[in-house]
């Protein structure tokens, strides 16, 4: 059994590399394919600015000349400069349930993370905050959202069997939506008093109404999650790429934006109808009938997933947060939604996870951000 680790170089290369889960996963009814066109502009390093900020190296294992596996290295050297010393990401990764075929690709990873000088050894991770991270641990009977999690039962063990150890949980919960809220009347009252201080919702009927908006969108977002783990700063070049790749399925309904009396955008609140089924039908392709598909999931709907919540350092979230609640709460309730997904959540971040355990959870997911610490050789 000869097992080979390749460097991708080339455009074939870069396509075997996206198209290997959609062949691993095929018939997996919990798998959520991507669509390919998307995912090889997002790993093409003349198309994503992100391989400006990060030196990456995308790796295939074979054996005996077959692909049985895959994994994205970063040294983010920006993130470099926000935590003083260097740590080596890894994401995206496949493998066959072989412990010499994952460790041929980890391994190959350290190495170079070591020579670079590396502290540590995280993942599963992306470029920034945006892209998938986390690797599913529990919770494999529930579909995921299209930016969730999901990958085979026994990663966990491939990853600990090469000396990873839990760094920190991400939660997601799918929760029954409550139409008779009795938090309601609460919030009601805080947000008659926000808006006599002048804060108001920004009233949205068009896409193309966001784009006036959205330099303040990506400063909230950057400011109110800074702090977080494993967040990356974003460049100019970065926020525009991510505006175009994902700002095209925003639902103007399901966008929450809370300005004050200088119409500055003090906080923000993302949903978007469930687009899981609509991605698994489309199998990776927009062509000739995965539009249509796409395009069906955002006017029949019954579970929105909420993507972000934030609030700008600044402001009061005391003021601010209810405004967005409240507006997300009755937008829900129009569109008569029976479920939400809430998406990952810092397991620490107890005064969220707080919240939703008040409801009623009908699945929970969590995944995992696993660490190595590395050492680095003696000068």
């Amino acid at each position: 059994m000869t097992l080979s680790i390749f460097e991708v170089h080339n455009k074939s290369e870069l396509k075997e590399w996206v198209l290997f889960p959609f062949r691993f996963y095929r018939d997996d009814p919990f798998y959520v394919p991507q669509i390919i066109r998307e995912e090889i502009d997002f790993f093409s390093a003349d198309r994503n600015p992100s391989f400006d900020v990060a030196d990456t190296k995308l790796l295939l294992v074979r054996q005996n000349g077959k692909t049985v596996g895959r994994v994205c290295g970063i040294l983010h050297r920006l993130e470099e400069e926000k935590l003083g010393y260097k740590r080596g990401r890894f994401g995206w990764f496949e493998s066959i349930d072989d412990a010499n075929a994952a460790q041929a690709l980890l391994s190959y990873l350290e190495d170079w993370f070591v020579s670079q000088g590396c502290r540590e050894f995280t993942g599963p991770h992306g470029f920034t905050d945006l892209d998938p991270e986390g690797l599913l641990v529990d919770g494999f009977d529930a579909l995921p959202t299209i930016a969730g999690s999901y990958n085979k039962l026994y990663y966990q063990k491939l990853l600990e069997d090469f000396g990873f150890q839990k760094e920190v949980d991400y939660i997601e919960h799918r929760i029954e939506f409550p139409e008779d809220n009795p938090l309601i009347g609460k919030l009601q009252k805080r947000v008659n008093a926000a808006e006599s201080g002048g804060y108001r919702v920004v009233k949205l009927r068009k896409k193309k109404e966001i784009l006036q908006y959205v330099d303040q969108w990506w400063d909230v977002l950057e400011a109110s999650f800074e702090h977080l783990y494993g967040v990356t700063p974003l460049t100019y070049e970065q926020k525009k790429y991510y505006t175009k790749k994902y700002f095209g399925f925003v639902d103007p309904n399901f966008m929450i934006m809370v300005a004050d009396r200088k119409n500055r955008i003090q906080g923000l609140f993302l949903g978007l109808p469930s687009l899981s089924r609509p991605f698994q039908k489309a199998k990776g392709r927009l062509l000739p009938f995965g539009f249509l598909q796409i395009l069906r999931g955002f006017k029949k709907f019954d579970t929105v997933d909420f993507y972000f919540a934030g609030v700008h350092p600044q402001a009061n979230a005391r003021v601010v947060f209810p405004v967005m609640a409240l507006a997300m709460y009755r937008t829900l309730k129009q569109h008569s939604v029976r479920y939400i997904e809430t998406n990952r959540e810092l397991e620490t971040n107890i005064s969220i996870t707080g919240i939703w355990a008040k409801y009623s959870v009908v699945n929970k997911r969590r995944s995992r951000i696993f660490k190595k610490l590395l050492t680095v050789p003696a000068i």
